[in-house]
């Protein structure tokens, strides 16, 4: 489960590493979390991390859980583009740039889902980059899903991945303010897709396809016209431009950030829902609503028994009935099967935790 580093507690154990600003690990899967552990991420500016469901020893079996894409290709990919834009986008820094994405098209391709978010548990200096790997992961799941062979799912991960460019172009305090933007700031960040197509074809020594530098100036563009930079509408804005787009909200809405706290998945995939043909183009919202799942692998979620469960694995084509197991009992309900139970809602992070620390007592919710 994702926890913001406020709600964690020492004995609590990571499930997935911990990486810092420049892709570096900070914490391995598997450590014990101590005060000055915690002390330490809060000094890294991680905002939240994952932590294992159970307390050690409490028997989550785990069995049978999804495959999720390893943190550490997210992070390797990650320093490749950091490295790249604060070298002057050398050519030869971009090679490692295409690389990371065909590992992580290779990756997706053989099966592995893409679950939370490396932004989630980056150091928020890194945002920019963490959040462009995230975005090119789920586009990549999506462009999957949507038939796309391998030549079209790197053009669409290296569109992806770069999307964000030009916000290396936004002060840091504009782009992490706390508050609300004034006119002037909003008219920087809306700038960023035109400054990234910009930097990208003024590059000569950079190669990147048109339907790439495509998305790079259009994932802020929306069906109705009310988008940026240019206000295009519909059958103006391509597919890949499109997924992008809903790759882009998705991740930026499940991230915890200095400003707000993350939604739960649930609770963005249903807004998402409601874009269709008005934000985004519909037929593309509903390649989303079956692709992207509301429970992610890892989510605690509330039965209407009042039992909590973990999502262990997503069924595709009931997204709103996965697969979880029972904390605490061992018992694996596979919810597309067993009609008479359904999810509640998530839990959120005080929940979460301390349903955490009711099994460490001894004590089930």
């Amino acid at each position: 489960m994702k926890l913001p580093v406020s709600h964690l507690v020492p004995g609590m154990r990571l499930s997935r590493p911990v990486y810092g600003q420049r892709g570096q690990m900070l914490l391995n899967r598997g450590v014990e979390l101590t005060s000055s552990y915690i002390k330490g991420m809060r000094e890294h500016s991680v905002l939240a991390v994952s932590v294992e469901t159970i307390p050690s020893g409490m028997g989550f079996s785990g069995q049978d859980a999804e495959l999720v894409l390893e943190e550490s290709i997210r992070a390797r990919a990650m320093a490749s583009i950091q490295s790249w834009v604060e070298t002057n986008r050398k050519q030869d820094g971009f090679a490692s740039v295409v690389e990371s994405v065909t590992m992580i098209v290779d990756e997706i391709v053989k099966g592995k889902v893409p679950s939370g978010g490396l932004a989630e548990i980056s150091a928020t200096d890194a945002y920019t980059f963490a959040h462009s790997i995230d975005v090119c992961a789920f586009s990549v799941y999506m462009g999957i899903h949507y038939g796309y062979k391998k030549d079209s799912l790197m053009v669409l991960g290296i569109g992806s991945v770069l999307h964000d460019l030009g916000k290396t172009k936004v002060a840091p305090e504009i782009l992490n303010k706390p508050g609300r933007l004034t006119d002037e700031e909003y008219g920087q960040v809306k700038n960023h897709p035109a400054w990234g197509y910009e930097m990208l074809i003024e590059d000569a020594s950079v190669s990147v396809s048109g339907e790439a530098l495509e998305i790079v100036l259009n994932h802020h563009e929306r069906y109705d016209g009310g988008g940026y930079p240019k206000g295009l509408r519909g059958d103006e804005i391509s597919n890949m431009a499109g997924i992008c787009a809903l790759s882009d909200v998705y991740n930026a809405m499940t991230t915890e950030r200095v400003y707000r706290s993350a939604f739960p998945p649930n609770e963005a995939y249903e807004m998402i829902l409601t874009y269709g043909d008005r934000e985004i183009k519909y037929d593309l919202v509903r390649l989303f609503s079956t692709s992207v799942h509301p429970y992610p692998v890892d989510t605690l979620v509330l039965l209407s028994t009042g039992k909590v469960g973990c999502v262990m694995r997503t069924n595709r084509n009931l997204p709103f009935r996965p697969v979880v197991e029972v904390l605490g009992k061992g018992e694996i309900i596979d919810l597309s099967e067993e009609l008479s139970v359904v999810i509640e809602r998530a839990l959120v992070p005080d929940e979460a935790q301390a349903a955490y620390l009711g099994l460490a007592d001894g004590y089930m919710m």
